[in-house]
């Protein structure tokens, strides 16, 4: 008995001395002259012994960026399911005569695949003839009442509209709702090659470079995005192959347009192509289905906001089918926040969209630190949240960050950049093998690479 006391009093003194070593070395790097200028919240959690290690203004409203995006993958992981999958279908009314011909309207139904390829859209359009149809007597319609008609989140920057990080979101998107633009030089003082993938007439391009010559300028590749228009402008000097991504306006009429022109090659005839939302008595044909883990792991490991506004979207399909609004997304997050949180307090905070890119939005690292102790708590959603994540020095976002050999793998977390905005927030495994849920919010931040630098000192911290 004495013996067991006395390794009661060690592990309660042990206990004490690291969290004692931990708010003195995080007490330290609170003292760095970044934070004269800056501000900073922190929390971190040590889920093996179920205590909390540190806080500094973790209660404080700061803008997550992409960090958003955890909130999002695990309400989506709570709400859907790990099992649950995201579809494109093709569906058809009316009838089919021997001769091939279809006596009715067919659909292509968007179910906001965020990961929907050429490809992908090639393997429907083959699925019609497979069907036996050849020949469609009415309309080819165009599915995209999944969502409303807004295509962008609210406090999304206007100027950031032809980068490809902020596409026009719809069910209906191929591609990331992008075209990659692909020049190449060709000869001297001779215009450039330009190709536009994927092919299509929905964009046209307007070419004046000029190759290997200097006073030409440097290499622009834009388009009129001031006018919601598709034309793709390429200027300046081209010495060598250069590829860039735009978003295209908008991304379902993108879709359709490409769909109808793939019909049509493909040797099926239709009569006339439109928009309709597709009945209930509709037949199947054929469908893409997208497992949410392949949503979720593009939407962390690579911060895409798109896949991220994909899992936002679908969170609400259970209580509605058609027009899901941003306000659906953000009301069943409250609900879930309320079921999530342990702490007795509602915790403030405005959520707006599923990736981060809002100004509007509000949390704080408690709340970020609630989500990450409730993703460990369910064994499912952690092994799927843990394997999406980027992982120190190895992958996704942190590739770069943290890759020597005592910190390499040991930091799984979700970074956040904006401007004035670097976040991080994930897991950090101990020496020991304790297993810490953290977050590290910098805010007002002028050169972020200062803030990384700044948090990749704090995890080493947490990790020794």
């Amino acid at each position: 008995m004495k013996r067991y006391k006395s390794i009661l009093i060690f592990g309660v003194i042990s206990l004490s001395m690291a969290a004692q070593g931990i708010h003195e070395r995080i007490g330290s790097l609170l003292e760095d002259a970044l934070l004269t200028t800056t501000d900073a919240s922190i929390a971190v959690y040590d889920l093996t012994d179920d205590t909390l290690l540190f806080s500094h203004r973790a209660d404080k409203l700061c803008r997550p960026a992409s960090t958003l995006k955890l909130v999002t993958a695990i309400s989506a992981l709570r709400h859907l399911g790990t099992e649950y999958t995201i579809n494109t279908e093709l569906r058809y009314t009316g009838t089919i005569t021997p001769d091939s011909i279809l006596c009715g309207d067919l659909y292509i139904v968007g179910g906001f695949d965020s990961e929907f390829t050429s490809e992908n859209m090639d393997t429907l359009i083959a699925a019609i003839p497979q069907a036996g149809i050849r020949y469609i007597t009415g309309h080819v319609f165009a599915d995209a009442s999944m969502t409303d008609s807004i295509y962008w989140g609210r406090g999304w920057c206007w100027d950031d509209a032809p980068a490809s990080f902020q596409a026009y979101y719809s069910p209906l998107i191929l591609e990331k709702g992008c075209v990659e633009v692909c020049v190449t030089p060709t000869k001297a003082d001779s215009t450039a090659t330009v190709v536009c993938l994927p092919h299509s007439t929905w964009y046209d391009v307007s070419n004046h470079t000029t190759c290997y010559n200097d006073s030409a300028g440097p290499l622009r590749i834009t388009r009129d995005w001031l006018q919601g228009k598709n034309t793709i402008t390429v200027t300046g000097n081209v010495a060598e192959p250069s590829t860039e991504k735009l978003s295209i306006h908008t991304s379902d009429t993108h879709f359709s347009a490409l769909f109808n022109e793939r019909l049509l090659r493909s040797g099926v005839g239709a009569c006339a192509f439109s928009y309709g939302t597709c009945p209930d008595s509709s037949t199947l044909i054929a469908a893409i289905q997208r497992p949410i883990s392949q949503v979720v792991g593009q939407a962390l490991k690579e911060s895409d906001n798109l896949s991220a506004e994909a899992l936002f979207f679908h969170i609400p399909t259970r209580n509605k089918r058609t027009s899901i609004s941003a306000y659906d997304a953000s009301q069943q997050i409250d609900s879930l926040t309320r079921i999530i949180s342990t702490d007795t307090r509602k915790l403030p905070h405005k959520i707006v969209d599923g990736s981060g890119l809002s100004n509007y939005n509000m949390v704080s690292a408690h709340l970020l630190l609630e989500y990450l102790c409730y993703a460990y708590s369910q064994p499912a959603i952690y092994q799927m949240l843990r394997e999406a994540l980027p992982h120190s020095g190895t992958d996704g976002t942190l590739k770069y960050r943290m890759g020597r050999k005592d910190m390499r793998g040991r930091i799984v977390a979700k970074t956040g950049s904006m401007t004035g905005v670097s976040t991080l927030a994930g897991y950090a495994t101990k020496k020991n093998g304790h297993v810490l849920a953290f977050v590290i919010m910098n805010q007002n931040v002028v050169k972020l690479s200062q803030a990384r630098t700044w948090q990749d000192k704090l995890c080493k911290v947490l990790c020794e």
